[in-house]
């Protein structure tokens, strides 16, 4: 049997990994506290948001983490959830340092709509400021071709202007038809670095990208738990907020929400005028993770494209444990208790929904005639495609 390697007192990176696998340890038991959701699956799904949030920091952190030599990296797939994410969004990201200058370009032909958005950093670490923010929509991209700089001083052509306390640059790219709507790969430089290589990476590195690594985990597992129990104990079950936007996200989205509480053969009906805006879509997301359900295998959310709007313009979901067999249906995946979060964007009338528990077999009375029907075999066609989409986005 091979001896465990002594750790040499001078070496530090190796501390530094045991010390990262003991706070990973640390924070896998205490998720198994009496603040934490504690039934079989929620710890389940908890253990699986642990991993999930330290793939995509180790990324950030390690992988990308260098600002000199910055790399988008992908979050919020599928496999990769946290703080709530839309299904109909790709985010991108990359750590940027604020001194230096940046050249970001793709091509946005077929794009639907984009947010650019610079800022500290992210809410549950406390790091609420948005320095500079801007659509698709309020950039020049001459053939389709997109080129922004962020940079420290404004410049001709696109140009966020950047902030000492600038930490992190996002793009949210909308997909509202999830066959047609492009979600190009984005490239971000530092200017003054083309065609340089990466230099070599450096023990100090390390240390330091396990350290935020493993805060990032900490923290972030914490707020959100923190952030959905409170938001249950102020909430009102089954009834619908306003909606507004949130600190430290974009200013052009605002978002509301709905708490739901349903037994086996209930369903929550939403329903409201059609807002006016250029975007719009319902999600759910769950408690103590705050995770946005397997939203590739099932209808876990709706936008305005794929909702179906009634012959009195009005919206109307029905949230269910089961298939209602109407179209604008959302999976609860068979949580009696979660969260529905509608989001407003781009919009000129924010309307606030209504929303009221009914029996299962009580829909048919109160739904229009003209909501369409759906039988087992179309739900399951729905769902194949909803299926072969997300798989072209993310695949």
């Amino acid at each position: 049997m091979l001896s465990p390697p002594t750790m040499s007192q001078s070496d530090p990176l190796p501390r530094a990994w045991h010390h990262f696998c003991d706070r990973l340890r640390a924070v896998g038991d205490e998720i198994l506290g009496a603040a934490y959701p504690g039934e079989g699956r929620d710890r389940a799904e908890g253990y699986r948001a642990l991993t999930r949030k330290v793939v995509y920091a180790l990324q950030l952190e390690l992988e990308a983490g260098d600002p000199r030599y910055p790399s988008f990296v992908r979050l919020q797939d599928p496999y990769n959830q946290w703080g709530g994410p839309n299904p109909d969004n790709v985010y991108l990201r990359a750590n940027i340092d604020p001194t230096l200058t940046y050249r970001v370009w793709g091509e946005v032909a077929g794009v639907r709509q984009a947010i650019f958005s610079l800022h500290e950093g992210d809410m549950q670490l406390g790091e609420y400021a948005v320095f500079g923010e801007c659509s698709l929509a309020d950039l020049a991209a001459p053939g389709g071709q997109l080129e922004l700089f962020i940079a420290p001083q404004s410049r001709p052509g696109n140009c966020i202007v950047s902030d000492p306390r600038a930490r992190i640059f996002t793009i949210r790219i909308y997909q509202s038809d999830w066959s047609r709507d492009a979600t190009p790969p984005f490239h971000i430089e530092r200017v003054g670095s083309e065609g340089v290589p990466r230099p070599p990476l450096e023990p100090a590195a390390v240390e330091r990208a396990l350290d935020r690594t493993a805060t990032w985990v900490e923290k972030s597992t914490r707020f959100w738990n923190s952030y959905t129990s409170a938001a249950w104990q102020r909430a009102t079950a089954n009834t619908v907020t306003p909606a507004a936007a949130a600190s430290g996200g974009a200013a052009d989205i605002a978002y509301g929400n709905c708490l739901w509480d349903l037994g086996d053969e209930e369903a929550l009906l939403i329903e409201c005028d059609t807002p006016d805006a250029d975007y719009w879509g319902f999600a759910l997301h769950t408690l103590g993770w705050l995770e946005s359900g397997d939203f590739a295998e099932r209808q876990t959310s709706l936008n305005h494209l794929q909702a179906h709007i009634d012959g009195d313009a009005r919206v109307r979901i029905v949230v269910a444990h089961r298939d209602p067999g109407y179209a604008n249906w959302i999976d609860t995946e068979a949580r009696r208790r979660g969260m529905l979060v509608y989001r407003w964007v781009w919009a000129r009338t924010k309307p606030v929904p209504t929303a009221r528990v009914i029996a299962l077999s009580d829909l048919g009375a109160v739904m229009p005639a003209d909501h369409p029907r759906l039988d087992a075999a179309a739900r399951s066609a729905a769902l194949a495609h909803r299926r072969e989409a997300a798989w072209r986005r993310y695949l």
